[in-house]
């Protein structure tokens, strides 16, 4: 079974400029693979998954961490639909909301650092796209912070 050496995953997150305290902050996240081969990225623990069952940025306001307040969840072994293929030279992303997770309720400037952990990538191959735990091989995705002011509504 192929396996990466090194991952070929790149990551961007986009945010609002400038959000109305009360307003929504909704993060997009776009994962690419510049690399020739076809990956299978398990979703866990990132926000490709739909909702937060775990802290996948670190945010602050005005230089403060702002804790997590989001699920946790154990997990049983992966299924297919855990993971998403990421075609060569294509890309993925995902939109979501900081507020179930955060409290962005307070006017400031925030900074969100992504702190992506793939759980499981591997190359695409025939066969089961998921993998047992002890075959799992993780890697960490560089992903560059954003920032973004919420104001007091006028």
């Amino acid at each position: 079974m192929p396996t990466l050496a090194a991952p070929a995953l790149r990551c961007a997150v986009e945010a609002p400029a400038r959000v109305a305290a009360g307003h929504s902050v909704v993060l997009r996240f776009t994962l690419s693979n510049p690399g020739p081969a076809p990956l299978q990225v398990l979703k866990w623990n990132t926000p490709f998954e739909g909702s937060w069952l775990a802290p996948f940025i670190e945010l602050q306001r005005d230089g403060r961490p702002v804790p997590y307040q989001g699920p946790m969840v154990k997990r049983a072994e992966p299924q297919a639909e855990s993971y998403l293929r990421l075609e060569p030279r294509g890309s993925v992303s995902a939109e979501i909301e900081l507020a179930p997770a955060f409290d962005v309720s307070v006017p400031g400037r925030y900074r969100v650092q992504p702190k992506l952990h793939i759980v499981d990538l591997h190359v695409a191959h025939a066969g089961p796209v998921e993998r047992p735990r002890a075959e799992h091989q993780g890697v960490d995705i560089a992903c560059p912070a954003v920032q973004f002011e919420v104001l007091i509504p006028r």
